[in-house]
């Protein structure tokens, strides 16, 4: 038998759970923020007394904290410093060089963890083989420390590049400032995270570093605070991969335990899981501000080594700090009690992610709260009781939500309060299924047959009508779910995972030094387990991160038992092919498997603890009326109320009762009144007690089937299929991120995706990607229904085209149309666009003259027909591009995210009933193309022009353009712009027309969904024959060079219109140039024994400043591209960044300084000539300043004797020379 104590500490409340001999005792006590171990000291001395034990008695303490989440949050961490690679100190700052939200010009990022100033350079080298290429300076380290001396730092970050590879650089370093700076705190990136991508690993070091003497402090205090206490066992930390691992390993890497408590939650299910027998499990914890989804299969929940915090805009992907750590995978979302609600200017009701919190909460708290929430929504339509809630410790007030929402939501949608909360209910339900559904669909797994643990205050009020969604037959409401996490946390493992990288071919894998690599990892993984566990039983795990080749996301594989050989190289393969099939739908024939990282996982044996602990008493010193007080009151007694359902035509009475008095099945409609929550029994469902008191909601047979929607306004019905069907092809756009085989793609999201209607007209486009290729692709879906129309396409067909003229504007980009039939009809079209690595002829040049020299061009044709691919088109690609394998693959990583969103529509059809999108294609339409007319209709009425010169090839190119606003339209015509060019500078018209309604869009109506009725109330005419509207046969290699100006351009016109509220120029297009090597590539140099390569790299200038606000520098604008990593780079091609930083200063001075730009310079790693396709701007002719303000700095383009190159056009790097790019600023405002 066992006594074992778990402690949540959360930022509201410290849960306590005792486990005496299987009794359970609970407790919870406010949270200490000031200093946390006083609060949870507290709580200790409450449940000893409660179990009538003394602290030595207890075998075992298991701790989680948020401490560590809530430092970075708050930026309560130590005095950082990083110390970096020379040439290379703004890793951390420039990110990924793009914009999370693209219409919104006004989005920025958290500032860094360390500042520029604190960031210092070392002189250094190694290669992504781990080869030294400059061993340490120690001149250069010397100055580091030093600088490090004067600065009063207490931590530092080591980020070097390729340290994955090699550690030695980095282990030197700490040996010498652990001589020199004894008090220093230093964390490693070859320790903390050692895996290629140089950003990701130092920004995980960075975060690791900055917690770590805080936390090291905090875990000192609570180690002699427990001693003084008299206990005398181990503690040992909750980590977020579900894990438990010492004080001292918890004191090396605390950015480990980030996400400690929900993982404690997972923890909980995932042994319920295995309990119940309940192979398939989605968990589902809804508290007061957030919700949080998980899956576990085979008792296991799914694990992941990304997460990303400390989000600037808390729910938006790409917002925050990415962590690269073993974390259990959950996907959470900003839907929870206090989530506020309100209408939008498309009368959609949107909920979350903003929170009324506890003060002043809800508005039927009565603490002053006049915003609509989840919670008055809930106790309007009854489900909660107004003088019950909270175990009796508090009284709602109902008027006051009927209020709120009658303001909020009913006045402006003509709705009375009952039906505006079911439509608040209904909302906020669908987002936390479709958060699910793509949460599943990402990782090749359904939902539906599965069965649901719901915990947290909000769950069990939700998790029917969520589990109606998402076809789960089986709810399970564990006791004790208030505290479910600290309970989880008694049945988590020892364990501990290491990681490596090392890239090995599938078909190398019997002659690799894999054993020896692992003999390491396992040592290694099993000291730190050992430290917890001195005696007992390790289990290992092993893992591999496997890819095709020349793909940039991996799937996780588990590896066979004993040595890798041959054989197990067949059994790995057949496992990714499993995986990859499952959650793309084709597999890419021809190509090889590789792997780059390999994992290892040593687990201790099982605690012993049941979590089927008796509940047997609690405790708290929680104020009586504080809104999410746990008292245990007396349950009350059993009636009837009336509950409004939003799955339900009419109110229906409801049996109300306490989890105590169900000795029996019941039969919903009822619900379950508990001090922590309320369980919704709808009709429909059957509900009983197991022998662990958890509750068992089951579907019943024999239940009346009602229309998923049928309570629901038919406004409410139709805004919940559309969020859902941009979450649709949300979905297809990360399938092509995973599955994409060139850098653009998937490295630098250079893509696009959307859903058309029959007819062609786009209904949604994914906010991953970039807008010139969903705008352009808007049109390319009419011109193959030109040359395919409908009734001749056939299920399994697949069409294709990279013309620039029917698809988004040059050969390198692939358009693939999906036609998705249902009930044997055309319902929508899939469309998706990549720019692939090569599409033979002159490369990624403007040196063209025509079309036909920039090339292979193919018509709109079929890629697949019933499902059998077009092996002649294959062929021809194969035999006229440079780069096959890539350019095959992107083909079908296409195709397959297109299947990916063509299965999901049919779900959704399924779901909702729906024999065609045709009633939801039209609202969609009409409601954007009114919202578009009335954003239009505050502008001032008029004709506003505006012109700006760029560099062109070979001379100057004036884009002139006339801004006309109309009560509801606006037009603009760029009459006067410069003829075509005779380069591959030129733009068709789609391209033209896509990038000008972007730079509109930013300014007005940005808030509303990209579709065919946004873009309608946008006209863009150029005249025939000019440079923005060239004809075939044109060259438009490098169309985007002149395409991405036009947003500055028409941002011109709208300055004029609206003064004061447009930025100001900024480089504007982007920098990313085509670098290749190989014999005939580089003229009549001898290019000898080096390897050969082409690759196309994408980086950025500084952005304009904005109004109120400085430029963002080294940001992609108006493109929607990340960067391109330059370890990745580095490992796929001979070449070497000596140097990539900022170029300060660069921005134009003004009242809001322009963004920077930044400094690049490459060599090639074997010393040969290689050759720069250049198609760069803003040399001639830099970013100009608004208002008052400064230009930005001119780009710059040189090698590194000096000599200047052009802008455009290939040229070649000599043998030992470097290419320098210096990229423009963006102009200064006011």
């Amino acid at each position: 038998m066992t006594i074992h104590l778990a402690i949540d500490i959360g930022g509201t409340f410290t849960d306590l759970v005792l486990d005496c001999h299987g009794q359970r005792f609970t407790a919870k006590v406010l949270t200490t923020t000031a200093r946390p171990v006083d609060g949870l000291m507290e709580g200790v001395q409450i449940i000893l007394q409660q179990a009538a034990i003394d602290a030595s008695a207890i075998q075992l303490v298991v701790h989680g904290t948020t401490l560590a989440t809530n430092a970075l949050i708050e930026r309560k961490g130590a005095k950082t410093a990083l110390i970096t690679t020379a040439g290379h100190p703004d890793t951390l700052e420039m990110g990924f060089e793009n914009r999370f939200d693209q219409y919104n010009i006004q989005a920025d990022r958290r500032a860094p963890l360390v500042e520029s100033a604190l960031r210092f350079e070392v002189a250094e080298r190694v290669n992504f083989r781990g080869e030294v290429l400059q061993t340490i300076d120690e001149d250069s380290l010397a100055a580091v420390v030093t600088q490090l001396q004067s600065h009063d730092i207490s931590s530092v970050a080591v980020g070097l590049l390729h340290a994955y590879a090699n550690p030695d650089h980095e282990r030197r370093i700490a040996t010498t400032l652990g001589a020199m700076m004894p008090h220093l705190s230093i964390s490693l990136s070859s320790d903390v995270c050692p895996e290629i991508r140089e950003y990701e690993r130092q920004s995980t070091t960075v975060a690791n570093a900055y917690v770590r003497p805080m936390m090291k402090g905090y875990l000192d205090d609570l180690d002699a605070r427990l001693d003084a206490a008299g206990f005398t066992c181990p503690c040992l930390l909750m980590t977020s991969a579900g894990s438990l691992v010492t004080i001292e390993t918890a004191t090396r890497f605390p950015i480990r335990l980030v996400e400690s408590g929900p993982a404690g939650g997972a923890i909980l299910a995932s042994h319920m899981a295995n309990r119940l027998q309940e192979p398939k499990l989605v968990s589902f914890d809804m508290g007061g501000t957030t919700a949080k989804i998980c899956l576990i299969d085979d008792g296991k929940p799914l694990l992941s080594r990304e997460f990303e915090i400390d989000r600037a805009h808390r729910f938006i992907k790409g917002s925050g700090t990415p962590l690269k750590i073993p974390v259990i995978e959950m996907v959470e979302i900003g839907a929870g009690g206090g989530s506020v609600a309100r209408v939008d200017a498309l009368d959609r009701i949107r909920v979350g992610p903003d929170s009324a919190g506890s003060m002043p909460g809800p508005a039927c708290y009565g603490r002053g709260g006049d915003q609509a929430t989840v919670t008055d929504a809930n106790l309007v339509l009854g489900r909660l009781a107004a003088d019950n809630f909270a175990g009796g410790s508090m009284v709602l007030d109902l008027r006051a939500s009927q209020q709120v929402l009658s303001d909020h939501i009913g006045t402006p949608l003509a709705l009375d309060p009952v039906d505006a909360a079911k439509g608040l209910v209904e909302v906020v339900d669908e987002n936390m299924a479709s958060a699910a559904r793509v949460h599943a669909a990402e990782r090749g797994m359904t939902l539906e047959g599965r069965t649901m643990i719901a915990f947290g205050g909000g769950a069990p009020l939700h998790a029917s009508r969520v589990a109606d969604k998402l076809g789960i037959d089986r709810i399970i409401i564990p006791a004790d779910a208030g505290v479910g996490s600290a309970v989880g946390f008694l049945l988590a493992p020892v364990a501990y995972e290491v990681v490596r990288s090392r890239y090995l071919r599938l078909d190398d894998i019997r002659e690799s030094s894999l054993p020896e690599l692992f003999d390491q990892m396992q040592t290694e993984a099993e000291s730190v387990v050992r430290m917890a566990q001195p005696e007992g039983r390790i289990s290992i795990e092993r893992h591999c991160f496997a890819r095709y080749v020349g793909q940039g996301h991996e799937i996780k594989i588990t590896l066979p038992a004993g040595n890798l050989d041959t054989r197990s190289a067949n059994v790995i393969r057949q496992a990714f092919e499993t995986e990859y099939r499952a959650t793309f739908g084709l597999l890419v024939p021809g190509i090889a498997i590789e792997v780059l990282t390999w994992s290892l996982t040593a687990i201790g044996s099982d605690t012993g603890i049941n979590e089927a602990m008796s509940p047997d008493a609690s405790a708290g010193t929680i104020p009586a009326d504080h809104p999410h007080g746990d008292d245990l009151k007396a349950d009350s007694a059993a009636g009837t109320r009336r509950i409004s359902d939003p799955g339900a035509p009419t109110d229906l009475p409801y049996v109300i009762m306490a989890r105590g008095q169900l000795a029996s099945d019941i039969v919903g409609p009822a619900a379950i009144e508990e001090a922590q929550t309320t369980t919704i029994i709808p009709a429909g469902w059957r509900a009983t007690l197991n022998a662990s008191r958890d509750l068992v909601l089951d579907r019943s047979t024999s239940a009346q089937d009602t229309p998923a929607d049928s309570g629901l306004s038919r406004a409410v019905k139709l805004q919940v299929l559309w969020d859902r069907l941009i979450s649709v092809v949300e979905e297809q756009a990360q399938a092509i991120i995973r599955t994409a085989f060139s850098t653009s793609v998937r490295e630098a999201g250079d893509l696009s995706a959307g859903i058309f209607d029959p007819g062609g007209q786009m209904l949604a486009q994914a906010v991953t990607g970039t807008p010139g290729h969903v705008n352009a692709m808007a049109a390319s879906v009419e011109f193959f229904l030109q040359r395919y129309p409908a009734d001749v396409m056939q299920p399994g067909d697949v069409y294709v085209t990279n013309d620039p003229w029917m698809g988004t504007g040059h050969l390198f980009d692939f358009t693939v149309v999906t036609p998705v039939f249902h009930k044997q009809r055309l319902v929508g079209l899939f469309a998706s666009t990549v720019h692939v690595v090569d599409i033979g002829g002159i490369g990624f040049s403007p040196d063209s003259g025509q079309v036909f020299e920039e090339g292979l061009c193919i018509p709109i044709m079929p890629m697949f027909s019933d499902g059998k691919a077009n092996e002649n088109l294959f062929d021809i690609v194969r035999a006229n591009v440079r780069e096959p394998e890539q350019v095959v693959g992107d083909m079908y990583a296409l195709a397959s995210s297109n299947d990916v969103g063509a299965r999901r529509l049919l779900g959704l059809l399924r779901d909702a009933g729906m024999d065609d999108l045709d009633d939801l294609g039209a609202h969609i339409i009409s409601t954007s193309r009114r919202a578009m007319a009335e954003a239009i209709g505050t502008l001032p009425q008029g004709s506003f022009e505006n012109s700006m010169t760029v560099d062109g090839y070979d001379k100057p190119v004036e884009l002139c353009a006339r801004l006309q606003i109309t009560k509801d339209r606006i037009i603009v015509d760029y009459e006067g712009t410069s003829p075509t060019s005779p380069y591959g500078i030129n733009v068709p018209l789609t391209y033209a027309r896509a990038y000008t309604s972007f730079g509109i869009r930013c300014i007005v109506g940005h808030d509303v969904p990209n579709n065919a009725g946004s873009l309608q109330p946008i006209e863009v005419n150029a005249p025939a024959g000019s440079i923005l509207n060239a004809p075939r046969p044109c060259a438009v290699n490098v169309r985007h060079v002149i395409g991405q100006m036009l947003p500055d351009v028409v941002l011109g016109c709208l300055g004029k219109a609206v003064p004061g509220q447009v930025p100001a120029e900024g480089s504007s297009s982007l920098w990313n140039p085509m670098l290749s090597g190989s014999h005939g590539v580089i003229g009549g140099l001898s290019y000898g024994e080096a390897t050969p390569f082409a690759v196309t790299i994408f980086h950025s200038g500084g952005v304009g400043a904005r109004p109120g606000k400085h430029g963002l520098s080294a940001t992609a604008f108006p493109s929607g591209v990340r960067n391109t990593s330059v370890e990745v780079t580095e490992a796929i091609a001979p070449l070497l960044y000596q140097q990539k930083r900022y170029r300060t200063g660069s921005g134009g001075d003004g009242q809001w300084r322009g963004g920077d730009g930044q400094i690049i310079e490459i060599a090639h790693r074997e010393g040969a000539p290689f050759a720069v396709f250049a198609l760069f701007d803003r040399i001639e002719h830099p970013a100009r300043g608004r208002d008052g303000g400064a230009d930005g700095q001119p780009g710059e383009a040189m090698l590194s004797d000096g000599r200047k190159l052009r802008g455009k056009g290939k040229q070649i790097v000599p043998a030992g020379l470097s290419l320098i790019m210096k990229l423009p600023g963006g102009g200064g405002l006011g």
